[in-house]
């Protein structure tokens, strides 16, 4: 198959007791089934393959089996209580200590490879893929300060991974305690007001509007709740002002009493005391933080009361439905979502796991036959990963250091998406954007076509191109540096294009492929006289990828 035309340059021990705490605080919910036989089974393949391309990084036969004898709730369980955890920042630490003596440094582009392999190969795909959708809520980037900082953006990962099944309140607090975050938006090393100085407002603005309760008072469906018509703001400047203030005094863990000292790690942000804000705040709800308290209190006070605001539930639930299932939940599906966010079923509020359980297992995203509104638009980074799933690859040998690279270092030039990369603290794209025409029109949401347009869609399929067609078991010279599709089981069907096309419908379109893609493709390796098997699979295999049916997730 030919490259298109135009290319993208067109335009472990702390994980594990973590993990195993989280895991814990599941325990009643996975012991109240008992182990009687699951009522839950998927009924087909296809079934269980739509459940997992929601679920995780892509489907694969494995998994497949797994969800088949366990049903949903079985798998979600065994992914829930997994005790070991695909950690990134061990193993970046391991790859910096082999490059001690050398002249090469670690950096982001080791990360990515770590992310991709872990998306790839990783069996806690639950929690990663969890990690993921909280990576685009609590955002941080490595394009700006922290591009020289891969291994703190590992531990932040980690971290987001660490409690993507735990309390919301615990991540809030470790999600403001970390120094990546601090140094993002600012708050690390924030001063108390002082001669020609205010405290830094940025992640007092962006904790209460990105991270917990967003911009105007919602009705626990998401709707908005109005005034005389008007949109009522959850939060103003003064708000703010004093949200500033409780963010006063960070700095390095090992900073002792001076704000500027102490050394860099991943350990979490400590407070000095003399640089900290000990006035009064008046904050979100017009509630008083008395003065005189320590950092610690006035830190614990502030994010109290954000989450348990009565918006963070409806705001929370309804950008975790769309990461993962659709992006035009109904307000009855984010009704459920948020009072599992506001009571587990144990009287527990902010419990991720419950909530995410909610998300996958809720009868909106179980229905085989959902309406037209239902679903969403594949990620193209989830595109890329639910091929490198789909099919057998063989994986580069590591290298020296004990690197795997999986042959994309910077995903956001060919994705416009890369993880813990986005443009801004507003991610890659943004939960309300409505594409011009029919689906504004429509009153639609589709968040991820804010970043789709002839360049990436140019770039997109090139990029899956690659690991499709162009680099393959078997290949003259192939490259060390890049994982190679294996084609083999495909190629042995090229008597039957028929066959081989019902093979690429079950395992990358589930079953789902329509009569007039199954007759183009059908047609097309008919006409491919002197083609060998290998290339027909292969071009198979790339239209399939490229094509719009494998870029809509239903």
């Amino acid at each position: 198959m030919s490259r298109l035309t135009s290319r993208c340059g067109a335009a472990l021990a702390c994980a594990v007791l973590s993990v195993f705490a989280a895991s814990a605080a599941h325990a009643r919910t996975f012991l109240k089934n008992g182990f009687d036989t699951p009522t839950d089974r998927p009924a087909s393949d296809a079934e269980a393959a739509r459940f997992l391309t929601q679920a995780t990084f892509g489907p694969n036969a494995a998994d497949i089996a797994e969800v088949r004898l366990l049903g949903y709730s079985g798998w979600i369980d065994r992914q829930m209580n997994l005790i070991a955890m695909t950690a990134a920042r061990p193993h970046m630490e391991a790859i910096a200590a082999a490059m001690v003596g050398t002249s090469d440094n670690i950096g982001q582009n080791q990360r990515m490879s770590r992310w991709f392999h872990t998306a790839a190969t990783g069996p806690d795909q639950l929690r990663q893929r969890a990690a993921y959708a909280l990576s685009q809520i609590f955002v941080i980037s490595d394009n700006g300060s922290l591009s020289g900082e891969p291994i703190q953006m590992s531990e932040y990962w980690d971290l987001l991974a660490r409690n993507a099944f735990g309390p919301y309140r615990t991540l809030l607090d470790e999600v403001t305690y970390n120094p990546s975050m601090g140094k993002y938006l600012s708050h690390f090393r924030n001063r108390k007001a002082g001669t020609g100085r205010e405290p830094d407002e940025n992640y007092a603005r962006e904790v209460m509007q990105l991270f917990s309760i967003g911009l105007y008072e919602r009705n626990i469906d998401g709707s908005y709740l109005l005034n005389g018509g008007q949109l009522v703001p959850t939060y103003d400047q003064s708000t703010i002002t004093n949200y500033a203030k409780v963010f006063t005094g960070f700095g390095y863990n090992n900073a002792g009493t001076n704000i500027f000292g102490g050394t860099n790690t991943y350990l979490p942000m400590s407070c000095v005391a003399s640089e900290h804000d000990v006035t009064a705040k008046t904050v979100v709800g017009n509630t008083t933080i008395p003065a005189g308290q320590s950092c610690a209190n006035d830190v614990r006070d502030g994010l109290n009361l954000l989450a348990s605001h009565a918006n963070t539930a409806p705001f929370i639930a309804r950008q975790l439905i769309q990461r993962f299932t659709t992006s035009n939940p109904s307000p009855a599906y984010i009704t459920r979502v948020a009072q599992k966010f506001n009571n587990n079923g144990d009287g527990e509020r902010g419990d991720l796991g419950a909530v995410i359980r909610q998300i996958l297992l809720d009868p909106e995203a179980r229905n085989t036959n959902p309406p037209a509104s239902f679903g969403k638009l594949r990620e193209p980074l989830l595109r890329l990963t639910a091929v490198l799933r789909a099919w057998p690859f063989q994986l580069p040998a590591p290298t020296a250091y004990g690197e795997i690279r999986m042959g994309m270092t910077n995903p956001i030039a060919s994705y416009a998406q890369r993880p813990l990369g986005a443009p801004t603290v507003f991610n890659f794209y943004e939960p309300d954007y409505q594409p011009p025409g029919p689906l504004a029109d429509a009153n639609q949401f589709a968040p991820e076509m804010q970043i789709i347009n002839e360049t990436t869609t140019y770039s997109i399929s090139n990029s899956l191109e690659d690991y499709t067609f162009q680099y393959y078991v078997g290949m003259p010279n192939p490259p060390a540096d890049r994982p190679l599709i294996d084609v083999g089981a495909l190629a042995a069907l090229s008597s039957s294009p028929a066959a081989m096309v019902e093979e690429v419908n079950q395992k990358m379109l589930y079953g789902s492929m329509s009569a007039n893609m199954r007759s183009t493709l059908t047609s097309m390796l008919s006409f491919m006289n002197g083609a060998t098997p290998s290339e027909k699979a292969r071009s198979l295999l790339q239209l399939t990828a490229m094509s719009p049916e494998f870029a809509t997730q239903r």
